[in-house]
């Protein structure tokens, strides 16, 4: 999934059979009051218990495209749909804090999409694909943050995180508990002692979530 800036418009680009999807992003979405810095590619027959997962050329799909306002006060998503060819409304929600970007692609988990954004402060961003409605998740006051950008993701059909702080890497859980309320458990600490090199501060470079590899 690639942006072009310029043109303002969305490529999709599968670089094993050279096909291509282009479409075009309405001005108001990215202009000098809105910007738009990420998104994710979904498949939009997900659902459909029959249906055989195969490149975007012959399968429906959907864009979420998630950015910034220029005061920094609000983030926005919107959806486009391969099969009406157009973007659906700008769907936005305040940040308790000041958000500069999105700098990481969002991660699925059910049926909402979430994002970690970028700025003064700490938070998650949850978009629901049915109810198309964007909220602010704070950030949970359990869990302290030294050192690298948290890295989300899916874990045993919830959200999760990972936090690497010096030489260990926390992994946290996002569960429901029998009352109802969200809370976040720590489930593992794993010490990160990277052979032949010597010692200094590490960072999550991504995570491969088909084949459950961390890049440090």
């Amino acid at each position: 999934l690639l942006y072009n800036k310029t043109r303002k418009e969305v490529v999709l680009w599968d670089p094993l059979t050279g096909n291509c999807r282009v479409a075009a992003v309405p001005p108001e979405f990215d202009n000098g009051e809105r910007m738009i810095w990420n998104g994710t590619v979904l498949c939009a027959a997900a659902g459909d218990p029959s249906h055989v997962h195969c490149g975007f050329g012959s399968c429906p799909f959907e864009v979420a495209l998630v950015g910034v306002t220029r005061n920094h006060t609000q983030v926005f998503v919107c959806i486009y749909s391969s099969e009406t060819g157009t973007l659906s409304d700008l769907v936005a929600a305040a940040t308790p804090f000041t958000v500069y970007c999105v700098s990481d692609p969002g991660t699925l988990v059910g049926n909402a999409l979430f994002w970690f954004p970028v700025g003064l402060g700490y938070g998650i961003l949850e978009f629901n694909l049915d109810r198309h409605s964007l909220d602010v998740i704070e950030w949970p006051s359990s869990i302290a943050l030294s050192v690298s950008h948290p890295t989300l993701l899916a874990q045993h059909g919830g959200l999760g995180l990972a936090i690497l702080s010096y030489h260990s890497l926390q992994m946290w859980e996002r569960k429901v508990c029998s009352e109802g309320v969200t809370e976040w458990v720590l489930q593992k600490t794993h010490l990160c002692k990277i052979h032949g090199r010597k010692s200094g501060s590490a960072e999550v470079l991504g995570y491969a979530e088909d084949a459950n590899v961390m890049l440090l």
